[in-house]
């Protein structure tokens, strides 16, 4: 997926809701906000949006020597998740279909999103978990997910945020975890999960886990580590949570990709063919070809 103009508003309000939290003067806030639009300014649109984002936190992280401005809020995240998946471990037990219960949570959990939602509010979060369990989802989509499960050997489960990473366990406990490796980001960026908040979800007690040795709030094969570009193209399913992995490869060709999100965009919208608030199972497989992965 490419940048569009529309973009460009909320790159901007994500560079005001960093610099924020970076405990910067009014003198070096202007500064900073006056090079992320200097770098906007030259921004490609050919490139999906996670790709952009990357060059602004790298710019925000040199500028004020802040590792990662989010670092609270995924903490709180985090918290905030394992109280709701206890919370809701009776209502999975209680569900026809433990499965779905559990898919349906992982997808609402997509919602803990700064990188959307600056200013992220713990009521909105519980409202979408509260409502997961009755929310609809595409039963055709869900099903190819259960049988492309049960049919692989290798399965690449990407996640996206802190927080949203708990539910990710609370899924992953009814897949064949011998075939799972779980991927977080390499470095902060946003909220999203790394190996740290795999670590706090307790991901790593069941999985393996690795960092795609990536800064970008998606999957940038180009910017990723050898040794996940190696499990990347090793896996014969990939499970791709959020919509920062589906900018980055809705376009991949070759590889069987289900795209797990909660639609939060516009621009998303239209291009995945859903309205903003449903919660999707899109399966992907692009026959391999000469373009770009």
């Amino acid at each position: 997926m490419k940048t569009f103009h529309d973009c460009l508003p909320c790159f901007v309000a994500q560079a005001v809701s960093a610099l924020e939290r970076c405990g910067l003067d009014e003198a070096a806030f202007q500064e900073t906000m006056r090079a992320v639009l200097g770098e906007l300014a030259r921004v490609d649109f050919a490139v999906p949006p996670p790709a952009v984002v990357r060059n602004l936190y790298r710019l925000i992280r040199q500028a004020t020597g802040t590792r990662d401005p989010y670092a609270a809020e995924k903490q709180h995240s985090n918290r905030l998740a394992h109280a709701m998946a206890e919370k809701f471990r009776k209502k999975i037990e209680a569900s026809e279909d433990g499965f779905i219960a559990r898919l349906k949570l992982a997808l609402a959990a997509n919602s803990i999103d700064y990188g959307r939602y600056g200013r992220l509010q713990e009521d909105d979060v519980l409202e979408a978990m509260e409502t997961a369990l009755a929310a609809p989802v595409d039963p055709d989509a869900a099903a190819a997910l259960r049988q492309a499960v049960a049919e692989a050997d290798r399965i690449l489960y990407l996640c996206d945020n802190a927080g949203e990473i708990v539910f990710d366990r609370l899924l992953i406990e009814v897949l064949p975890r011998d075939k799972i490796t779980a991927v977080v980001r390499g470095m902060p960026v946003i909220n999203d999960a790394t190996l740290e908040d795999a670590r706090a979800a307790g991901l790593t007690e069941m999985v393996r886990v690795m960092d795609n040795g990536s800064d970008a709030p998606g999957t940038l094969l180009e910017t990723c580590s050898p040794a996940f570009r190696d499990c990347f193209a090793a896996a014969d399913l990939i499970i791709a949570k959020g919509q920062g992995n589906f900018e980055t490869l809705s376009e991949t060709r070759g590889k069987q990709i289900f795209f797990l999100l909660k639609v939060k965009c516009p621009l998303i919208a239209r291009d995945i063919g859903q309205p903003t608030g449903r919660l999707v199972v899109k399966p992907h497989l692009l026959p391999a070809g000469d373009a770009k992965p």
